[in-house]
């Protein structure tokens, strides 16, 4: 498509470190900003010349540039704009002041103003190349809309919105009806206008050709320029390769990418990051503009030839992107900003450093990536390894020089006890932060320096370190634990409030005492609640981080074998180990239905946006959107309904109308407004959706935008409870809370108790609150820790380290994952004490490849920790987590972080095995006793328990059936030789039929033939119960055949029940006669003192004053 021909290119001397945003052909010359907020003017015959002209400060901190015409010809003037608030109009040939727009931080008095439709940084704003009243935006938040600006009213508008699904960096037109999506991602796809919105027809699928960088070979991609001839170009650059590649994108319907056309800009620019491109089709010139990572920040073009017969023009240049940043200086930092602290020096240039570089996912990504990784693993590892990771701690690696001069000067600083810096540079080395190598020593020291200065969050980390003997900086010792931890809970810190109650909770370093367990978490509730109030109305809004990492490959033994994914709990697990993929398509099919006009599937993409889950954040904007688009099927804008036949429309739109008014009376992605939320809120009341209730209750409990009035708000908390919708529970149980009588105290207890079904956070508070205080119920100081504990370990965002931990395994740093997840198992998280074990666990497979032979990248040695595997497995085990169970079992078997202990081992299978809940607990159970390990060798009982776990999980017939076969041969070798060993018996054969009076006989002088099997096992029971009020052996009462004993007493008492109704009955009828033959006599007469009432019967009848009361129970059910 091109040739190459020459280079020429233009640099910024003065001030150093200057970079150009954007470049802009114009009639004069070539235009350009760039960060040191000047306006240049370039002369494209002599590009290395000195600028025609320059404005200095055309906008503080100016951001984008756009060339225009005002006569219709070619573009002579540019518009600029900045963070300042300014959009100035130049003549660049002169420098004048053409117009200029202030907009301050308001925004006056626009035509136009549209604010709701994105939710984060706006990136891009194109014009429609024919329709100019149609503009493009797009954002950050993922979104491209399309809006008519001939329309006000935002909502109406909204022409079409697509969902990228990742942050926009450029969108534009193509041609009329084809529009491009680039993410920042480098993710690219094409969408289709609708041309028409009002005619419901379905939209087009979108294409999406993945990540360039896969698909096309580059590292970046910079823009999509369209052509005159309406085919594309889209430039790719190759940064460490020093190049940048030009490829065309084909209108061919679809459009397609044609490699074969690439052009290589060789030479162009070194290792640079190409910022913006341009054509000036009447000279043949291709302008590019760049980033330079080191010191000159240059811009070059080069001048090309076609060699195609079609004559090109111009296109707009890009925005720039809201991501670039100045480059790092290579000047000694001490010599920059004097007047700023060293603290304040080395954070900003840390921070600008990593916003330079930033962190890199260690997992492969794509296709090619993935293949790449494994291609790489295969081959034969003669190579010595290079210090991983978890070496860093020993210093051997360096930090970059720019990060080493920032950690000098905080290292000054901290030598004057400077708090800010101290801590800096603990957590650099104890995090390895900006790129910082891990250094636990190093962090130990400086958190311990800083502890004693009295800073609660130090004290926290040397508490932390202490526990757990992190990075063997120090040796666990759990009193020191205590001791800093008690320190940082009176100085304020709520995490360290969480782990002394844990430890109180459960005997972690001193004796058990719920009464101070109860005290420290109570105190965490506060805070947790508070925290909850504090949000819009309704509380905070957020989706859960906590999760379980086996639970992604099915469980700790994997998929079927593990308790958490066989058995009932086999729909609850993951069925794919990518939930991420698995949530993209069901995203993408549900997206593919709403096109079609499903508004079930619209409905439900908005309630996924709105709730969010893992691997989605809550996107209320997008979920708005949705929500709007169904409720404009049922509604019209008046309110007016709208006739269809279509079966559950009613449904679906009034429930999206509970969520519409959600959104505005919270303000979530919108401009907060009352008055928007009672109108969506009335239309949902309409057809009785229980959000809508709810919501309108608030907003009288409250006064929001209506008048306050509690009775009202009683009545549709009322209303929406009886649905059983958890928040109106809560918010009618504090309302009878409130009042203070006995029996509104019960109501309030039963309403929090049905909220707390659904995990409902102020619910559980209520109720911690009514325990502890013996209000309306004893007092019971264990079961108010629980649910003051279910309370703080549920706000999760505030008093976790769940996110930061998910993301670090995300992109595959083990090791920072690890100490996020080991921050929040001290403080009594079950699942991060499971994902803690689960990180450190070796035993993964018992098949395991020679380590050359392995695809997987050698362990970090943070990870070679199986004492502290064990103490985490066991931690899980005791809030009731059966596969860590059985895992602690495993470890007592082999000898895993501690000697072995076949008695321990066997406690911990027989306490999985209750009530067959754990089949491979069974299984284990079975083999202990097969082969005499830590239990008596009986051939009769392995069998049994190879039996049970068959029964418990179909899924282990396989390695049962082996199991079952060597064992029969085992057994018959046994008897063959007349061994010791208890072989496998036959059941007990059926004897004769005996009468009545035999088999009671019989069955009296005889014991069951299983009872001595039953009591043998009875002795390798745990001394405590597991279920409160449970039969400790109640696993062996299916050993009695059918339950004979049981059956004749239940038909006995049935048979005694028939004849005493039979016998009420005939008392009934001859009363009823006596009354009838007295009934003339006494029609007229009161009764006689002493006259015995009608008998009305055991229960009250209908009609009856007290048939209500029976019925009901009491207000409030």
């Amino acid at each position: 498509m091109y040739t190459f021909n020459t280079v020429d290119s233009f640099h910024i001397s003065e001030p150093r470190d200057t970079y150009i945003y954007d470049i802009v052909p114009v009639a004069a010359g070539l235009a350009t900003i760039s960060s040191d907020d000047s306006l240049r003017l370039l002369d494209l015959q002599s590009l290395s010349g000195p600028p025609k002209n320059s404005v200095r400060r055309i906008n503080a901190d100016v951001t984008c540039l756009k060339a225009f015409s005002a006569t219709g010809g070619d573009a002579e003037l540019v518009c600029t704009a900045g963070r300042d608030g300014r959009i100035c109009i130049v003549d660049p040939r002169s420098g004048g002041m053409v117009g200029e727009v202030g907009t301050g931080k308001s925004l006056g008095n626009p035509v136009t103003k549209y604010v709701e439709s994105h939710s984060d940084d706006v990136t891009e704003l194109q014009f429609h190349p024919t329709r100019p009243q149609i503009l493009l935006s797009g954002s950050t938040d993922g979104l491209v809309n399309i809006y008519n600006t001939a329309i006000s009213d935002e909502e109406d508008a909204l022409h079409q919105t697509i969902n990228h699904g990742h942050s926009i960096h450029h969108a534009n037109f193509l041609s009329e009806v084809d529009i491009f999506a680039l993410s920042h991602d480098e993710k690219f796809s094409m969408y289709e206008l609708v041309t028409d919105p009002e005619e419901r027809v379905e939209e087009s699928p979108p294409i999406h050709y993945g990540d360039m960088r896969h698909r096309l070979g580059g590292e970046y991609a910079a823009n999509v320029v369209g052509r005159p001839d309406g085919s594309a170009v889209l430039g790719l650059g190759t940064h460490s390769q020093e190049s940048f590649d030009l490829i065309q994108l084909k209108n061919t319907r679809p459009w397609c990418f044609a490699p074969e056309t690439k052009v290589n800009l060789a030479g162009a620019h070194g290792s640079e990051i190409v910022r913006s491109f341009c054509f000036l089709d009447s000279v043949t010139f291709l302008l590019t503009c760049i980033v330079f990572l080191q010191l000159i920040l240059p811009s070059s073009y080069a001048q090309i030839r076609t060699t195609v017969e079609t004559v090109h023009s111009a296109e707009d240049s890009p925005h720039p992107s809201v991501a670039a940043q100045p480059a790092a200086s290579t000047q000694p930092l001490q010599s920059h900003s004097s007047h700023m602290t060293d603290v304040d020096k080395a954070l900003f240039y840390l921070r600008l450093y990593e916003r330079q570089h930033p962190r890199p996912s260690r997992r492969p990504a794509g296709i090619i990536g993935a293949a790449s990784h494994y291609l790489l693993a295969l081959l034969p590892r003669l190579s010595i390894h290079g210090p991983s990771l978890g070496h860093w701690h020993n210093g051997q690696q360096a930090a970059p020089a720019q990060v080493a001069e920032a950690v000098q000067l905080l290292g000054e600083a901290a030598e004057l006890n400077n708090h800010d810096a101290i801590y800096l540079l603990a957590q650099m080395n104890f995090y390895g932060n900006f790129t910082h190598p891990r250094n636990y020593d190093q962090a130990f020291f400086r958190y311990n320096q800083l502890a004693k200065l009295g800073n609660s969050s130090a004290q926290h980390m040397v508490g932390f370190m202490y526990a757990t003997g992190f990075g063997g900086a120090v040796e666990r010792d759990q009193a020191k634990a205590l001791l800093y931890h008690t320190f940082a809970a009176e100085g304020g810190n709520t995490r360290s409030e969480m782990t002394l109650a844990f430890r109180y909770h459960s005997g972690i370093g001193t004796t058990r005492n719920c009464d101070v367990a109860i005290e420290h978490y109570k105190n965490a509730a506060d805070q947790a609640i508070a925290w909850y109030r504090s949000g819009p109305p309704g509380g905070m809004a957020w989706v859960p981080d906590s999760y379980r990492l086996a639970d992604d490959e099915g469980g700790v033994y994997g998929e079927g074998a593990s308790y958490s994914s066989a058995g009932h709990n086999a729909n609850k697990a993951g069925p794919t180990t990518d939930t991420n993929a698995a949530l993209d398509d069901v995203l993408e099919y549900l997206d593919l239905m709403s096109r079609k006009g499903d508004f079930k599937a619209t409905f439900s993409l908005g309630r996924i946006h709105y709730e969010g889950q893992k691997g989605l954040p809550r996107n209320t904007k997008s979920a708005r959107l949705y929500f709007t688009k169904v409720a404009k099927l049922y509604w019209q804008r008046d309110g007016k309904i709208i006739g269809s036949d279509r079966p559950q429309l009613e449904k679906i739109a009034t429930k999206a109308a509970g969520y519409l008014g959600r959104i505005f009376l919270r303000g979530e992605g919108t401009e907060q407004s009352y008055e928007r939320a009672q109108i969506w809120f009335n239309r949902g009341i309409e057809s009785g959706d229980a959000g809508s209730q709810y919501g309108m209750g608030l907003m009288y409990l409250d006064g929001l935008g209506v008048p306050k009035n509690t009775l009202k708000a009683q009545e549709l908390f009322k209303t929406a409870a009886d649905q059983d919708y958890a928040p109106a529970q809560v918010a009618l149980g504090a309302l009878f809370l409130d009042q203070g009588t006995s029996k509104d105290i019960s109501v309030a207890g039963q309403y929090f108790e049905f909220a707390a079904r659904y995990n409902h956070i102020e619910a559980w508070y209520y109720l911690a609150e009514l325990t502890n205080q013996g209000i309306g119920r004893d007092r019971s100081c264990g079961l108010a820790t629980a649910y003051y504990k279910s309370v703080a370990e549920k706000a999760e965002p505030l008093l976790s380290s769940f996110a930061e931990a998910n993301q670090a395994y995300e992109e595959g740093d083990l090791d920072l994952a690890l100490i996020d997840y080991t921050l929040a198992a001290e403080q009594g998280y079950e699942k991060a004490q499971a994902n803690v074990a689960y990180l450190l666990d070796q035993q993964k497979s018992r098949w395991s490849l020679p380590s050359w032979l392995s695809l997987s990248p050698p362990r970090p040695s943070l990870l070679d920790n199986a004492a502290l595997a064990l103490i985490y497995w066991t931690r899980s085990a005791k809030q009731t987590n059966i596969d860590s169970l059985v895992k602690m079992g495993d470890y007592y078997l082999n000898g895993i972080g501690t000697e072995p202990d076949m008695e321990k081992a066997a406690t911990c299978y027989i306490s999985a095995s209750e009530f067959q809940q754990s089949a491979q607990a069974l299984y284990n159970l079975g083999w202990m006793h097969e082969n005499g390990a830590g239990l008596d060798q009986d051939f009769h009982l392995a069998k049994r328990y190879y039996d049970h776990a068959l029964e418990t999980n179909e899924e282990a017939y396989l390695p049962v059936t082996l199991s079952l076969i060597k064992l029969r041969l085992r057994s018959a070798w046994n008897t063959l030789t007349h061994g010791r060993i208890n072989s496998i018996q036959d059941e007990p054969t059926p004897q004769k039929q005996w009468s009545f009076s035999e088999w009671v006989t019989n069955f009296l002088s005889d014991d069951h033939p299983y009872y001595a099997d039953a009591d043998d096992d009875d002795n390798y029971l745990p001394d405590h119960n597991h279920m409160p009020g449970g039969d400790a052996d109640g696993m062996y009462d299916e050993l009695i055949d059918d339950g004979i004993i049981e059956s004749l007493i239940i038909l006995t008492l049935a048979g005694a029940l028939i004849f005493l109704i039979y016998y009420r009955q005939q008392r009934q009828l001859a009363a009823h006669g006596r009354n009838d033959v007295d009934v003339g006599g006494q029609e007229n007469q009161p009764a006689a003192q002493g006259q015995q009432p009608l008998d009305r019967g055991l229960f009250p009848q209908p009609g009856d004053p007290e048939f209500g009361q029976w019925v009901a129970g009491g207000v409030g059910h």
